[in-house]
């Protein structure tokens, strides 16, 4: 018995232990996962729905003297340069990515949560079925020890015979012991739970089901808040500056908003903005079994907003533009020329774009006049 049956018996606690180190492991993972993905929403929702209420219903002289960084009511110079600006249209996309990468993490974790139940099922119908081998097993050598005693093993062994092992059946019982320990945490839960008065309630959540966790937003490309978006090059006015494809966003408070896409990316000046702006956007990746045994680390979901940060944002309304004439060598270029204020003196801050052809320089340009 100790040489036969009690070896395979630790050997198979020991498995069991590793693998539900393993599941435990991965459930605090997707859980933290979903939860930073949710922080990332309230924290961009509570910065989207600040910014809105600062400009909501003013003025555009109190809209100006609020990116100045002035107090309301007081004299504002209209040709004075705004610093210190702020565009609502970042934070009204940084909230919908927010939402969106939430939405992917959802169904992402939910699948791996899926395939942890399945792999959690698979664990105790394989335990099962061994113990049950080793059990016969013993039960058999006892037999052979114990002849004597046939009245008592002949039960015994037909008992463990015909003990059910059928796949539906164990997934039943491990289904219910879940069922009932998740069904003692919603209690404990729903007992502890306190309401949060500091809650933001919009009007757009209002009949919203709250337990269900996948929201979807449209695009911020679609946004009211949104004039123009365009994929062309933009330039230094260094003597070693180089084109370089950037995605160039006009918003309503007058803002130019430049994106630089990835090294990786492969478009060009006049592809659609909607692919430049996906290009912008990195793949979703949450724990997973695979993960956790060969120790992948998950990248932390801030940086999956790394580039949907402006490269560069520009405050239209301090800036002044100019096009190439159509003699020129370059006729689809113009410039863009940006009044800074300095400690010491003010300064100007230049830089160059070119458009696929004139027509689309002329048609961008106007574009940013009008938003001035």
């Amino acid at each position: 018995m100790n040489s036969e049956v009690l070896p395979e018996l630790s050997s198979l606690l020991e498995q069991l232990k590793s693998d539900v180190l393993v599941m435990e492991k991965l459930g605090d993972s997707i859980m933290h996962e979903l939860e930073m993905a949710e922080e990332e929403v309230c924290s961009a929702w509570l910065a989207y729905y600040n910014k809105a209420m600062e400009f909501c219903g003013s003025s555009a002289s109190d809209i100006k003297t609020k990116q100045a960084g002035a107090r309301v009511g007081a004299p504002v110079d209209p040709n004075a340069v705004v610093h210190g600006c702020t565009d609502v249209w970042v934070d009204e996309m940084r909230y919908r990515m927010a939402v969106a990468f939430l939405s992917s993490v959802w169904e992402k974790c939910s699948s791996e949560l899926s395939k942890l139940f399945l792999s959690m099922k698979d664990a105790e119908c394989n335990r099962r079925n061994r113990i049950k081998e080793l059990l016969i097993k013993a039960t058999q050598r006892q037999e052979r020890l114990w002849l004597g005693l046939p009245g008592v093993v002949t039960p015994i062994l037909k008992d463990l015979i015909e003990w059910p092992m059928e796949r539906k059946i164990v997934e039943d019982d491990v289904q219910s012991s879940i069922r009932a320990r998740a069904q003692s945490i919603q209690r404990d839960e729903t007992e502890h739970k306190k309401a949060d008065d500091s809650t933001v309630k919009a009007a757009g959540l209002t009949g919203v089901n709250m337990k269900d966790g996948n929201f979807e937003l449209s695009s911020p490309l679609v946004s009211d808040l949104m004039s123009r978006a365009k994929v062309i090059e933009k330039r230094g006015t260094g003597l070693m500056s180089t084109w370089k494809v950037t995605l160039a966003i006009v918003t309503e408070d007058s803002f130019l908003q430049l994106f630089d896409l990835p090294s990786s990316c492969k478009l060009h000046p006049g592809s659609a903005p909607e692919v430049a702006f996906q290009n912008l956007i990195p793949p979703v990746i949450v724990p997973s079994l695979e993960g956790i045994k060969g120790g992948i680390k998950i990248p932390s979901a801030k940086t999956w907003f790394d580039n949907l940060a402006p490269t560069e944002s520009f405050v239209l309304s301090n800036c002044t533009v100019s096009i190439k004439d159509v003699t020129a060598k370059d006729p689809n270029t113009f410039e863009l020329s940006e009044a800074l204020s300095g400690k010491m003196m003010a300064r100007t801050r230049k830089m160059q774009f070119r458009a696929v052809t004139r027509e689309e320089a002329v048609d961008f340009v106007e574009a940013l006049k009008k938003s001035k």
